[in-house]
């Protein structure tokens, strides 16, 4: 089983709700009329963006891709606040500032789930590590004490 198996469920029931909730709009108007194509926009960009941001932090990754799922997921709740201006009535003055709030949130988790780590530390960061010249010395020493 994979690892991965409860977050591509989660994100496939949401996908199952979002659609369901838009054919009850269209089948029983009296009940479901307030919800229309732009709830349903706030449903599948909100609920898989919070899905991407949890596996941007919880999954093990490198921190590169960790950060891109958070950033994504960040892209996708700024999806849903425009699906949700359009769904309800928000003062427009409101708006730029939950943007930025989303991508603060955003920059904070991507630097919490990768522990501050850069996105291009490799083995050379290790502790013990050789380069290629230390290596090959080595390796020439390691030959002349064989040959002697």
């Amino acid at each position: 089983m994979s690892r991965n198996l409860g977050f591509k469920i989660l994100g496939a029931l949401i996908v199952v709700v979002a659609a369901v909730l838009w054919l009850l709009s269209i089948t029983v108007p009296d009940t479901f009329g307030f919800f229309n194509l732009a709830w349903a926009g706030v449903i599948l960009a909100g609920g898989l963006g919070l899905i991407i941001i949890l596996q941007g932090c919880f999954q093990q990754n490198i921190s590169t891709i960790k950060k891109f799922k958070i950033w994504v997921g960040a892209g996708l709740l700024v999806v849903a606040l425009i699906c949700l201006i359009s769904a309800i009535t928000i003062p427009e003055n409101i708006i730029l500032p939950i943007i930025a709030i989303i991508a603060a949130v955003a920059l904070v988790l991507s630097l919490l789930a990768t522990g501050g780590k850069k996105w291009d530390e490799g083995d050379n960061h290790q502790i013990g590590y050789k380069n290629y010249h230390e290596r090959k010395a080595e390796e020439e020493k390691k030959e002349n004490k064989d040959n002697k």
